[in-house]
């Protein structure tokens, strides 16, 4: 069997792309009670929302827009995907702020939902997947894994956190009043069901590559049961604000960070026999970048939309404008400042594809 190096050797990736959460979870444990009842402090925001979740954003440029070879094959959808992402956004806004919201939460629920699969066919990649019949699929279970939290979000409407803002997920509750009474039995006959086939899989995983005397896939394993935990903790577990931000942000912006720093540098060796010793630098550099990209929007949403955080912003820089008031100029405040979020959707589905237009996937990822 082909051996295939991803990310690092000898398996550090899972530590590298694991241990963040498995720490997010052990912090959700750790810290006093009052944490999951409070509104996030300031300095949570910073460094969660504005230095993983923001940033990662903005770490796709140096995928695209910022790279000579990958904007000349992905021109058309580079230039078209931020005129598409604010015409629908600005038609949204315009019609309700309320429709805006519920649309980029639903869009980035899929978003982090198609990430998590991604890096799960990366680790069957990396394992040589082979055809072998299995009851429950990976697949199967790495959207189970994620799904019922979801599912659990909308039936239990009493959450005390949200994906944007609050009401942005549709409020089913009218529609299920009547499952009230009976609410806390399918709670417990779901999460039992849940955690059920989650095990079922494991074993499974475990009979099968026993059987058949193949590795074990412990990357695939380890990602695909820390994701349904992270999910299930995160939205179902805890009840707050706090640990739906740990977990959800940690679990998505790091992965995402590593694996495009990984492949741009991956990229400067297969193309230029960069040695692996001069990554350092050139990283640490693009973090830096995105740090500043990523405050930057959020001071940009503070000072036309939010004005939360105007006592922080505005050490750095005054606001030169005024708030926003009017529906039109809120509406195209809310499409433009979205724009860099909604374009990092669009292309997300089509920059990690290993067809023609990206020749070095499997050459950075896989080989």
């Amino acid at each position: 069997m082909r051996n295939r190096v991803w990310l690092f050797n000898k398996n550090t990736d899972i530590w590298l792309l694991g241990a963040p959460v498995w720490g997010c979870w052990l912090t959700c444990f750790l810290v006093p009670a009052s944490w999951h009842e409070q509104e996030i402090p300031l300095w949570f925001w910073v460094m969660i929302i504005v230095g993983i979740d923001v940033s990662h954003v903005w770490s796709t440029i140096f995928r695209t827009y910022l790279d000579k070879d990958e904007f000349k094959r992905h021109k058309n959808l580079l230039i078209i995907a931020p005129f598409i992402a604010v015409v629908v956004f600005f038609t949204a806004a315009a019609f309700s702020t309320n429709t805006f919201w519920t649309i980029l939460a639903y869009l980035a629920l899929y978003h982090f939902i198609k990430q998590q699969y991604g890096f799960m066919l990366l680790y069957q990649a990396r394992y040589c997947k082979i055809d072998i019949k299995k009851r429950l699929s990976d697949k199967f279970v790495i959207y189970l894994g994620m799904l019922y939290p979801v599912f659990y979000w909308h039936l239990n409407t009493q959450r005390k956190f949200s994906w944007f803002v609050d009401g942005d997920f549709f409020n089913i509750s009218e529609f299920t009043s009547g499952l009230t009474p009976v609410l806390p039995y399918i709670n417990t006959v779901g999460t039992i069901l849940y955690l059920t086939i989650l095990a079922a899989w494991l074993l499974q995983e475990i009979f099968v590559h026993k059987k058949n005397t193949l590795p074990f896939p412990m990357g695939k394993v380890l990602w695909i049961i820390t994701t349904a935990f992270n999910w299930f903790l995160g939205i179902v577990y805890f009840n707050s604000d706090f640990a739906f931000s740990l977990t959800n942000v940690v679990a998505h912006g790091i992965p995402y960070m590593a694996l495009m720093f990984f492949y741009i540098e991956r990229k400067k060796q297969v193309t230029h026999k960069i040695p692996v010793g001069k990554m350092g630098v050139p990283v640490a550099f693009m973090l830096i970048i995105v740090l500043a990209l990523a405050f930057g929007e959020e001071y940009l949403w503070d000072m036309f939309v939010y004005r939360e955080n105007e006592n922080l912003f505005t050490q750095v820089f005054n606001y030169p404008f005024n708030q926003v008031t009017s529906t039109l100029a809120t509406a195209l405040a809310l499409a433009l400042l979205s724009m860099p979020q909604v374009t990092h959707y669009i292309l997300d589905g089509f920059i990690w594809k290993a067809n023609k237009k990206n020749p070095y996937v499997k050459k950075a990822l896989l080989e």
